[in-house]
């Protein structure tokens, strides 16, 4: 019965957290059988060399005993030398062994102070504790392992339930270490530059935390663990850099990817005769691990597999998707070539554009929900709205439906298009409007493309928005973001464009339209440019037999016009020969049409040679020649004509066919205008002769009264060269006045003309006035279009232009003030310029500026601006005038570009 409570009590110490309990009841046991007062029984720890103190009160419990205090080839009770709790003392021990397979095992070491029991007791004491501490151990060993392999099936289930490869790692880490009760599971893979390295929560939670170690963390005894095939390491070293913790003892197991290590068994509350792990565990997390390879590559494959089942779902979709398009395409083809077929029939631009709409929107054909339609006016460069079609109403699905029926109605869509496009009526509220709204194209990002570019564009809410407030317009005008233009596209040009949308079905417009709309605008393009060539046919057709009617009339009637005109025509072909001769010419010069057509004008006199000459002359230059007041001595008498020599072009304007000559007899007019010059320069001689009278009497009145002073005053010296001083300078204003006059009203003489630059010219002028202007403390500036500007002219007339323009502009500038000179040139003519600082001059003084002796100074004649007039207009045919600016005055001088003929005396 006590051996029966000593191996249940031994079961329960392997068993059970209550340790001490159990040892209490076997130490009794123990102690009875022995007669002993005190007793411990140890358990052999092979692997660490000691014995264990399992029970009794002789050492602690659980105190190790080193195996050498005992020697292990005596058998029976020996005396042994022990550390007890008082000191080194002596005790009785005896080795517990058992014969196993014809060797002997030692079990254990039973110690006691002292026994009273009989030999054969004390040998069947041993004998039994012998088997237990043999049996029990191997018992336990084989439970717990078996427990294991039980536990072995979670593997099964998590291989089986696990969808992805991260959830099998992490349930794989966890019950893999619940199995071999490894207080750390860890999976460590090795990465381009570390080792990344996962492991379960601290509480052993399901979830995986990822770290990353650097290599040269790394120590190379470490390295060596991850090398090779698997093992199973005691103590390790330098593992903990790398997995972070303690290691005392570890498995590693290679998988596909990386290592799994197990670290540290989990110490228990019982007593466990290996606390680390050993060859089982190993074996198991070998096989463990293999299937973990294996079930990871199912769920690569089953997601591989996954991916591509869900490829050909997707590819049998899209495949669906793409017979229905083909369809769909196919449909759209059909009403493209229905809708072409029906424009081509028609032979109004009007209704071509009404069957494109009503094709565009029709249900039966391709059915957009709305069309607008967007006419090029060529005139003003611009877009106009002409048609919109679409739903009107609220009801938007009954008019489509009634669309719908009229359309059944027809066998034949082709016959549909055209009937329902003749009658259509296009007055509606969308018309309304757009009807002739103006849609300029230039720079609007969309209609710029369409026009020019002839491209279809397809809108949608991202492509709008990316291109900002550009298409605003058409967005607020159609409502909606996802439209299509489509450009009508004829050979040369763009003849508008159609806008189509959904606006009510919310159906996009997509990128596959595109080639179906490409097919509506060329279509569309050539049936427009058909039915405007058509009409434009019939138009110069009716036009051609009313010019038929009227050609003969109009060939007689300008031979009547040509012969009853008051002016004489003469037609000279281009080698000078006579092809037209009216009877106002038969009556000037006195020869009939039938004795001059086909001679050579200059055979008729030598009058006509020079006509001759600028005849051919026109004919080079290709511009009319007009010559006023020519002398043609007509038998004896003088004659003068105005003449207008024009080159006459054939009816397209390509080529010359000759010149045409007009003359109008103005001898009358010329007698007239001598005569009324003779009286004018009589009058402006009387007016001279007043105002010469009015300038010359002050300077004599002065000289009067100084005269008789200086006969009063012949004594006093002083006051007599004071008078003497005054004298002269009178006499001088005196010959200044009539050398004026006499400039001003002598003929003019013979004039030196040669081309001179212009702003050398007014350099010099400057540098003569230039004390004046540093005087009252004058800002001169000088601007030109060229640092040499030629004229053709005389250059000491023109200097005395520039120096009495400056000096006028010097006295009329106040102190401070500013003065701009400037030469430009033109087209065809260079301009002169004086600018001065001050008050504008009022326009009634202006307009007699250039008049002989007006003057607003207190000294001078008036002639100045009158010279300057004289030298511009009449000696070099130019232009010389006022103009009031608001905060001066300028005087301009045009003169006309000299020609490349005058290049040759060009000063040097």
């Amino acid at each position: 019965m006590g051996a029966r409570k000593i191996c249940s009590a031994l079961l329960n110490i392997f068993e059970s957290e209550f340790r001490d309990e159990f040892s209490k009841e076997i130490t009794a046991e123990l102690c009875g059988v022995l007669g002993a007062e005190r007793v411990s029984l140890c358990l052999l720890e092979k692997s660490k060399g000691i014995y264990r103190v399992i029970s009794g009160n002789l050492l602690p419990l659980f105190s190790k005993v080193p195996i050498m205090l005992v020697p292990k080839d005596h058998d029976g009770v020996v005396p042994v030398e022990i550390d007890g709790p008082s000191g080194r003392e002596k005790v009785h021990g005896t080795i517990l062994k058992r014969q196993i397979n014809g060797s002997e095992e030692i079990t254990g070491l039973l110690l006691f102070d002292k026994y009273q029991c009989t030999d054969e007791q004390l040998a069947k004491l041993v004998e039994d504790l012998e088997y237990f501490l043999w049996i029990i151990p191997r018992y336990e060993h084989s439970k717990t392992y078996l427990e294991k392999y039980r536990s072995l099936w979670i593997l099964t289930r998590i291989f089986e339930e696990s969808r992805t490869v991260e959830e099998l790692l992490k349930e794989f880490m966890f019950a893999v270490g619940e199995i071999l009760e490894a207080e750390r599971t860890y999976f460590v893979r090795e990465i381009h530059d570390g080792f990344e390295v996962k492991s379960l929560g601290v509480e052993r939670e399901i979830t995986l935390h990822s770290r990353f170690v650097p290599r040269e963390e790394v120590d190379h005894a470490t390295l060596k663990y991850l090398r090779g095939g698997d093992k199973m390491v005691y103590k390790p070293t330098g593992l903990e850099n790398l997995l972070g913790s303690v290691v005392k003892s570890a498995i590693f197991t290679k998988a596909e990817d990386g290592w799994f290590v197990f670290v540290n068994k989990r110490e228990k509350k019982h007593y466990v005769q290996v606390k680390s792990f050993d060859s089982l565990d190993f074996e198991m997390a070998r096989d463990a691990t293999r299937r973990y390879v294996l079930a990871r590559g199912r769920i690569e494959f089953d997601i591989k597999l996954r991916h591509e089942v869900e490829k050909l779902k997707q590819l049998q979709e899209n495949y669906e998707e793409l017979i229905e398009t083909q369809r769909e395409q196919i449909r759209k083809m059909n009403a493209v070539h229905y809708i072409s077929q029906a424009m081509r029939t028609m032979y109004s631009v009007k209704n071509v554009y009404k069957t494109l709409l009503l094709g565009l929107t029709s249900g039966r054909l391709l059915g957009y929900n709305r069309a607008l339609l967007l006419v090029y006016d060529e005139k003003r460069d611009v877009l106009v709205g002409r048609m919109w079609l679409g739903p009107e109403g609220e009801n938007v699905e009954e008019e489509w439906r009634k669309a719908n029926m009229r359309a059944m109605r027809y066998a034949d869509v082709v016959q549909y298009l055209r009937e329902e496009a003749m009658t259509l009526e296009i007055s509606n509220k969308l018309t309304e409007m757009i009807e002739n709204k103006i849609f300029p194209y230039k720079a609007h990002p969309i209609l710029e493309r369409c026009v020019l570019r002839k491209k279809i564009f397809i809108a949608n809410e991202k492509v709008l928005d990316a291109m900002g407030l550009g298409a605003a317009d058409l967005v607020s005008l159609l409502g909606t973001k996802d439209f299509a233009v489509i450009p009508l596209v004829g050979r040369d040009s763009t003849f508008g464009v159609v806008i189509v949308d959904n606006f009510y079905t919310k159906r996009p417009i997509k990128e596959s339209d595109v080639e179906i709309l490409k097919l509506i605008s060329d279509s569309a393009g050539l049936a427009i440019e058909t039915a405007i060539n058509y009409e434009e046919l019939r138009n110069k057709t009716l036009s051609l037999e009313r010019q038929k009617s009227t050609i003969e009339f109009l060939r007689e009637f300008s031979e009547s016009v040509l012969q009853n005109m008051s002016s004489a025509i003469i037609v000279l072909d281009r080698e000078g020969r006579i092809t037209e001769w009216n009877k106002k010419a038969e009556l000037y010069f006195g020869r009939t049409k039938e004795q001059v057509i086909g001679s050579e004008l200059d055979t008729l006199s030598v009058e006509f040679e020079d006509l001759k000459e600028l005849s051919f002359q026109c004919l080079r230059i290709k511009e009319e020649i007009t010559l006023s007041n020519y002398l043609i001595n007509v038998g004896a008498k003088e004659r003068y004509f105005d003449i207008k020599i024009t080159p006459f072009w054939d009816s397209e304007k390509i080529m010359l066919r000759g010149v045409i000559i007009t003359l109008d007899d103005v001898t009358e007019r010329v007698n007239l205008e001598k005569e009324r010059k003779k009286q004018e320069k009589l009058a402006a001689l009387g007016e001279m002769a007043a105002r010469v009278a009015h300038e010359l009497r002050n300077p004599v009145s002065v000289l009067g009264g100084f005269i008789k002073r200086l006969e009063k005053n012949q004594g006093d010296e002083e006051a007599r060269k004071r008078y003497i001083k005054i004298i002269s300078e009178e006499i001088l204003r005196l010959e200044n006045i009539v050398n004026e006059i006499l400039d001003f009203s002598r003929e003019p003489r013979s004039l030196e003309f040669r081309l001179f630059d212009i702003n050398k010219l007014i350099k010099d002028v400057y540098l003569l006035l230039e004390e004046k202007i540093k005087e009252k403390n004058i800002l001169f500036m000088f601007e030109t279009d060229k640092e040499q500007m030629f004229v053709y002219g005389e250059a000491a007339r023109l200097k005395q232009v520039a120096i009495n323009l400056l000096q006028n502009a010097i006295e009329a500038t106040p102190v401070g003030g500013k003065i701009l000179v400037e030469t430009r040139e033109r087209l065809d003519r260079i301009v002169f310029s004086v600018w001065n600082e001050g008050t504008p001059i009022p326009k009634d003084i202006a307009e007699k500026l250039f008049v002989p002796f007006f003057t607003t100074k207190v000294h001078g004649t008036g002639l100045g601006l009158a010279i300057c007039k004289k030298i511009v207009e009449d000696e070099h045919g130019g232009k010389i005038y006022h103009e009031s600016t608001e905060d001066g005055n300028k005087f301009v001088v045009e003169l006309e570009k000299p020609s490349e003929l005058q290049g040759v005396d060009l000063e040097k």
